[in-house]
């Protein structure tokens, strides 16, 4: 089984072999994507759509590639799906994220390999105008240097200071981390602020859950609005209500990685993208779950060196009394 560039990666069952099927979870845009396309199409190979870019299936481009018609099954992350697909394509709330493997990411693993200056507060931001975007650049400039002077914390900020986001006391930029060095500041603050609003469940807030921090959330999100519950953080609106929701997030005691670990990660996930692709393929002989497993251009998890998405069944322990 060979690499997949972006934006494919393979469908494989609990033992690790192809399952026929790839997924597609962007738009096809450059001339080495369509050729790989072409590729897999040739080699007969079925498709199966995961919104993990923008509104996508929904695409502003000129793109003349219908996607609900390539794509047999749709892997969303949607409240109101109907808005985002133009046909009755089946489809599942599951999100990329869904998958982050808690075994393999814990407070332990991160804190006992790197060692990291600590903040009270990470900001996942951007330093291209184009990702901007969808991480909320500009209220982020506004609510950030709010929580630093008024609750007197100390933030990490991803990106470069603008006239939308500019210095401030309290607030530390940083246009670069390599993702272990994230993670390793994201387990020692205490929540990571989601401003965003145009994105579709980064993979940063299944981290963040694994990593036991809980998320102060725009509720707006196109997708990751599922993890906000009494266990895992906080919804705010705006500006108006941030501090409100900074200080509601603080407050409570939480337990985002026991929630997640019940309810999310790659074997339980992997069981509910197994459902789906069973209603459209029949003849796919798993019993357990499937897996994805990422494409050569994603970093590598710093504590296993791998790119694949494991899957592990959870123990009787993770699974006796669902926390929702």
């Amino acid at each position: 089984m060979e690499n997949l560039k972006e934006p494919f990666f393979w469908v494989v069952d609990s033992r690790q072999q192809e399952t026929g099927w790839v997924v597609i979870n962007g738009p096809i845009i450059t001339h080495a994507e369509q050729e790989q396309f072409a590729e897999l199409r040739r080699l007969n190979y079925r498709f199966m759509g995961m919104s993990s870019y923008l509104t996508f299936p929904l695409t502003d481009n000129a793109d003349t590639l219908e996607y609900e018609t390539v794509c047999e099954a749709w892997c969303h992350c949607f409240r109101e799906p109907d808005q985002f697909f133009k046909t009755d394509i089946p489809r599942a709330l599951i999100s990329y994220s869904d998958f982050t493997d808690f075994h393999r990411l814990s407070p332990q693993n991160v804190i006992t390999n790197i060692r990291a200056e600590r903040f009270d507060v990470v900001y996942a931001g951007a330093t291209e105008d184009w990702k901007r975007v969808p991480k909320n650049w500009r209220l982020a400039g506004r609510c950030i240097p709010r929580m630093c002077a008024e609750l007197g914390l100390r933030a990490l900020v991803i990106g470069t200071p603008n006239e939308d986001f500019a210095e401030a006391p309290g607030v530390n930029f940083v246009s670069h981390l390599p993702w272990h060095d994230l993670l390793a500041h994201l387990v020692q603050s205490r929540f990571l602020f989601v401003p965003n609003v145009l994105d579709p469940s980064p993979k940063v807030l299944g981290e963040a859950l694994c990593l036991d921090v809980p998320l102060v959330m725009h509720k707006e999100i196109l997708g990751g609005w599922k993890y906000i519950n009494a266990f895992t953080g906080v919804f705010f609106n705006g500006e108006e209500d941030v501090i409100a929701a900074v200080r509601a997030c603080l407050n409570k005691s939480r337990n985002p990685r026991d929630w997640f670990r019940v309810n999310y990660g790659p074997y339980l996930a992997g069981q509910r993208l197994l459902r789906l692709l069973r209603s459209v393929d029949p003849s796919i002989s798993e019993q357990s779950h499937l897996c994805l497993v990422e494409s050569e251009s994603a970093e590598a998890h710093p504590a296993t060196g791998l790119r694949e998405i494991s899957c592990h069944p959870p123990s009787v322990k993770s699974v006796s009394r669902p926390l929702i």
